[in-house]
């Protein structure tokens, strides 16, 4: 994040474009909220549309420059752990990777510009599967739905550990664990309390288990417990 406040500096000193690595939509909201301290340079996200993590671009002036790369992978089905996995086994860093958004026959993936070529030579597997490896605009990737699958759950109440108590089916105490280790998220920022209330719309991660979405609206039973319906993400 250091890094990302000395953009719009360089971007305004140096009369150019700018741009940071890919960030979830928790570091882009801290990222706009630092955006009126530099009024001569204009900030973005890319890609645009309803992608997850973004790379901050900054520009002084109106242009086409681009920071992304996209590549298609066919040989699939693959699954976005199988996909991610091969590419931080090849040596790169997360921050260089954006969305990766699974078909039934392929896979697409944003990268910045900066490791295109590296893996245009190199990436050829996911896992022991052979890949064909195709680069194209990042603007023609198309945006694909997210595949929830939904379910129901009863509460005592919508503090954080109970919801993922209840979800995950983990004990008390390793739950409890996982939250004083920064392994739990809600909306992408690294959750402090296990006594933290859950409202609908959030969005919990829970290191390795997954994403916990809580859906509206919630429902209160006779024994005065809460009913919640809630998806768990499928990782294709």
């Amino acid at each position: 994040m250091r890094h990302v406040l000395d953009l719009p500096e360089i971007s305004s000193r140096n009369y150019r474009a700018t741009a940071g690595d890919f960030l979830d939509p928790y570091e882009q909201q801290l990222v706009a909220s630092w955006t009126p301290h530099f009024p001569e340079v204009e900030l973005s996200f890319e890609p645009a549309g309803n992608w997850e993590r973004k790379i901050p671009v900054y520009k002084p002036f109106d242009t086409e420059d681009s920071f992304l790369s996209a590549f298609y992978l066919e040989g699939g089905p693959f699954d976005h752990r199988q996909i991610l996995g091969s590419l931080l086994g090849m040596g790169i860093e997360r921050d260089k990777i954006g969305d990766i958004a699974a078909t039934d026959d392929g896979a697409y993936v944003f990268v910045k510009k900066e490791i295109a070529n590296f893996i245009a030579v190199n990436f050829r597997k996911v896992g022991a599967t052979p890949i064909r490896l195709k680069e194209i605009p990042a603007l023609s990737v198309p945006e694909i739905e997210e595949d929830w699958n939904e379910a129901a759950a009863v509460v005592s109440s919508m503090r954080l550990d109970a919801v993922v108590r209840a979800v995950t089916h983990k004990p008390r105490d390793e739950v409890k664990g996982l939250v004083a280790k920064g392994l739990v998220k809600v909306n992408f920022k690294r959750a402090e309390k296990t006594h933290d209330m859950i409202v609908p719309g959030d969005m919990i991660s829970v290191r390795g288990f997954g994403r916990i979405k809580i859906f509206e609206p919630l429902y209160r039973t006779k024994k005065d417990k809460v009913r919640f319906q809630y998806g768990t993400l499928n990782s294709r």
